[in-house]
Parts: structure tokens; sequence; C-alpha cells
């Protein structure tokens, strides 16, 4: 049995979802939307200064620019217009980030973006090609054994692998599909059970039951339901019933 020795933990915030104060207590990295799927100047600002405060890294969370969407929807954009909605994304978030006397530590893709990046090596190297331009050793969080982690090492930018608290896993190591039954683990146990697993054997069970390695040195809670700050709460103490430290990759 292998154990981990430290592990970070990341939530999507930023969101508007109310849940930001309370997350920043169990999270030691904070993935801020910076008004593409969700997030306005307001919030951008109010959430990097709740991240300051609670002493946890900020990072961009840049997704397609389609707040109808939650940018949850596959779009098909040339290479320049997708470069540019991530720059511009970026840009936004910098300037509020210096206003605060911080700098950006680290980009993570989202919601339809990080799942077609994840899948298509092209796709993923332009979207890690326009952030080398913002930042030529911007650290991304990639999703583990994906073709993220493949784009960032070819483009030599520095990647953190990352895993999921409560998703299932396909037998290549995809993410499940949200509309297959089981691909978003819902109660704690399952959600509790995953993580554990993960943590002490460096492995994943995947949905259709077979298992599957997966390094990973961040784990992401979702922070977008009412739901998430008590499963925050629960995950932060399993960890730490490990005699793992909790601690971030950029700190």
């Amino acid at each position: 049995m292998m154990t981990a020795r430290w592990i970070d933990l990341n939530a999507d915030l930023g969101e508007g979802t109310g849940n930001d104060a309370e997350m920043m207590k169990f999270v030691t990295s904070a993935n801020i939307a910076c008004g593409g799927h969700a997030g306005d100047d307001n919030t951008i600002q109010h959430s990097i200064g709740l991240a300051l405060e609670n002493n946890v890294a900020i990072g961009a969370h840049p997704g397609f620019e389609d707040i109808e969407n939650f940018g949850r929807k596959p779009l098909q954009l040339s290479s320049e217009q997708l470069a540019d909605q991530i720059r511009r994304q970026l840009e936004r978030f910098e300037n509020w980030a210096q206003k605060a006397n911080a700098t950006t530590q680290y980009v993570k893709l989202h919601g339809a973006l990080a799942n077609m990046t994840a899948a298509n090596l092209d796709l993923a190297v332009t979207a890690y090609s326009a952030v080398k331009s913002f930042r030529k050793n911007m650290p991304v969080l990639a999703l583990a054994n994906s073709q993220q982690t493949i784009a960032a090492k070819q483009l030599d930018l520095p990647v953190i692998d990352e895993a999921f608290a409560d998703r299932a896993y396909t037998d290549d190591g995809q993410l499940a599909s949200r509309s297959i039954e089981g691909a978003v683990l819902t109660q704690d146990k399952d959600v509790l059970d995953h993580v554990t697993y993960l943590l002490t054997t460096g492995n994943v069970r995947t949905i259709s039951g077979g298992e599957l390695a997966l390094s990973a040195q961040s784990i992401c809670l979702h922070g977008d339901n009412s739901h998430a700050v008590h499963l925050a709460r629960r995950i932060s103490e399993t960890i730490k019933s490990l005699n793992i430290k909790i601690k971030s990759f950029a700190n």
C-alpha cells in the first residue's frame, strides 16, 4: 500500500454560488472564474480577496465565453478565437490579482473546454499555447492521464496532475460523461471511499469495475452546489485521518 505524503485540494469558485467564503476554509487552491463561463469584475475581486485572506493559492479558471450555458456546451472555435478568449480572461484576472498585490499562480480550464482538451491533443496544445503566450512558465492544473498533461509537457509548462473527488472514471482515464448513471458521485460514502482509495493505493476504480493507476497532486472539489461545503469538510477530515498533509502545490 502506498500513501501520499501531501495533497492539494482545489475548487472551482467565483461562480456566484455563495459558497466561496466557507469553501476557502478547506481548499488550498481556488480556481476562480474569469468572466467567461461565470463571474464578473466584482466576483473576481471578491474571490481573490477571500483566497488571500485564507492563504489559498489563486488560479485563473477560463472556459468558453458562454455564460448562458455555464461553459458546459462544446463550442467549435477557430484556434485564433479560442486563444483570444483564453488570453482575454487571463488578462482580466491578472489585472485584479495585481490590484490585490498578488499574481495568477496557475491556470485550470473549465467545463466543456476542459473536457475537450482532455481528449484532443491539438486542442489542448492550442489552449495551453495561449496560456504560455500570457506567461511562458505558467503552471497548469491538468486532468491526470489526459491529453492536457501531454500538451503541457510538450510546451514545457509546469503541470500539476489533478483527480476528481466526485466523478467516476472510464477505463481509459477520462471522466465518465455526466449523462451516464453513476458518473457523478453524490453520496458522502462513495466520495470518501473514492478519495481514500486514490490516496492510499494510487489507483481509482473505474465506472466499469476496473482499476486505473492515477497519479495526482491535487484533488478537485466541486463548489457549485449546496452540498459542497459539507463535503469539503468531510474530505478534509478524511485526508487528515490518513496522516496526509493538505497544502497547495503553488505555495
